[in-house]
């Protein structure tokens, strides 16, 4: 797909957005339930890795898993080198390669062996695939021991199941690509009513005896991304990321969704909270610095390892 796609784009940058914010409890001195968002940002990305996924050309696995390594790994060494110079960080290489992205890059990277050969197999069947994966989550989360602060969406490796949803879920609306209609203000009215609903039974999570509750969220959640997805395609959104300034910015920020993850927790300080809020939009600023330095390093690390010259202007290219 040689077409830059405008929705995608918008997307990610909300996800780093609601990711970063969902992380951000020290910079909220007396408001930390704002800094949430975290369970909607995970799931825009893994749609928006879903929707890219089967685009291109697919070929053998090896080769074609080869590709997704490339494209994700130099910034996860990129990151344990500045991690290591500049804060300390000491994590051996065990850790760095199963973990050392994150949990999600963990999880995304077995989601590729799974989508391949779903992509390979499956793929006039997705709908089905999409279904059976919903009642086995669904099935499984009754069966296990939940105890009273269960979160589906926090640590623990349950959320790697569900999230497969969203992924595929991706996959099957770049796929089709069906030309829907996108309307800003009724669908973002459908998209707060998602949000509101999804929040309304996530708080079931604090209930013993309701818990379980916890896997209706999946609908609202889904109805959450679907809806973003057709708000970022409307014409009121098209105008905005034309707008060079504005437009810019999302791509940016988009373009920087994995490196804004990375760094964000270390730097992290409650040292500005006197001007609150506009620590947020300040330690954001400073967040997509780093991230785009982390960028070039990576670009670094991979070009060092290739037989060709350095490419300057490719490192330190913004968006």
């Amino acid at each position: 797909m040689k077409q830059r796609n405008i929705s995608i784009d918008i997307l990610k940058c909300f996800a780093a957005i609601v990711i970063t914010n969902s992380h951000m409890d020290i910079l909220y001195p007396k408001f930390g339930a704002l800094a949430t968002g975290g369970a909607i940002g995970d799931a825009l990305f893994f749609f928006c890795s879903g929707f890219t996924l089967f685009l291109g050309r697919m070929g053998r696995f090896d080769n074609w898993y080869k590709r997704r390594i490339n494209r994700i790994y130099p910034t996860v060494f990129a990151w344990a080198i500045l991690g290591s110079l500049l804060f300390g960080y000491h994590n051996d290489i065990n850790r760095v390669l199963l973990s050392g992205g994150g949990w999600f890059i963990s999880c995304i990277m077995i989601y590729y062996i799974v989508l391949y050969f779903i992509q390979r197999y499956l793929l006039g069947h997705l709908k089905l695939v999409f279904m059976l994966i919903g009642v086995a989550c669904a099935s499984y989360f009754i069966l296990i021991d939940t105890p009273m602060d269960f979160n589906m969406y926090g640590e623990g490796y349950f959320k790697w199941f569900h999230f497969f949803m969203f992924m595929l879920m991706g996959a099957m609306m770049g796929i089709s690509q069906r030309k829907h209609k996108y309307h800003f203000v009724w669908d973002g009215l459908k998209l707060i009513g998602c949000i509101v609903v999804f929040y309304a039974l996530y708080a079931f999570k604090d209930v013993a005896t309701c818990n379980k509750l916890q896997m209706l969220t999946w609908i609202p959640l889904l109805g959450t991304v679907f809806y973003f997805y057709k708000v970022c395609n409307s014409e009121w959104m098209k105008k905005a990321y034309n707008h060079r300034l504005i437009g810019w910015i999302i791509k940016l920020v988009g373009g920087l969704c994995l490196e804004i993850y990375l760094v964000q927790t270390s730097l992290f300080t409650d040292k500005m909270n006197v001007v609150f809020p506009l620590n947020l939009i300040v330690m954001f600023v400073i967040i997509v610095l780093a991230a785009y330095i982390l960028r070039c390093g990576a670009r670094l690390f991979a070009q060092t390892f290739k037989d060709m010259d350095y490419d300057w202007r490719a490192v330190f290219k913004m968006v």
